[in-house]
């Protein structure tokens, strides 16, 4: 069975974010200046904001890691932390920031790629999920901020 990389429409999540999480359970942890941003991933996405605690408040950029509802989530993003760059069946996930692409590469060759836009300029980062469900990828203002899921195709 054949698959794609669908990309799915997420909602608003915060003005600029510092970083954000691999995925744990079909969710994202978002860090910003403006609170923590759990953002639930699928077709219908949704994030719940919690202002209670933002930017180093919970989140440690000495050990990439933030602690947040008795979960640790690895964060990525202004620091660069620990991203799944290997996915299933050799695939490896490559950000040419420069370029503003990312692609997924197997067997040496590219087999899927998308453009992105960075209007800060600043960082760029990218993640598998731990599943291969997902790619994430985010930069500083939230309209950046992308997700793709494999689907199967008939």
């Amino acid at each position: 069975m054949a698959e794609e990389w669908r990309r799915l429409p997420m909602p608003n999540i915060c003005e600029r974010m510092l970083g954000f999480s691999v995925p744990q359970d079909d969710s994202v942890l978002v860090v910003s200046y403006e609170g923590m941003h759990l953002v639930r991933l699928g077709p219908l996405a949704a994030v719940e904001t919690d202002p209670e605690y933002a930017e180093f408040d919970l989140y440690d950029p000495a050990t990439g890691e933030c602690d947040y509802r008795g979960r640790t989530w690895d964060i990525i993003g202004l620091l660069p932390g620990r991203p799944l760059l290997e996915g299933r069946d050799d695939e490896r996930l490559v950000l040419n920031a420069a370029a503003l692409t990312v692609s997924v590469v197997a067997s040496g060759e590219t087999v899927w790629s998308s453009g992105f836009e960075n209007f800060s300029g600043d960082w760029a980062a990218a993640t598998f999920s731990p599943d291969g469900r997902y790619i994430v990828l985010g930069c500083p203002y939230d309209f950046d901020f992308r997700v793709w899921e494999r689907v199967a195709v008939l």
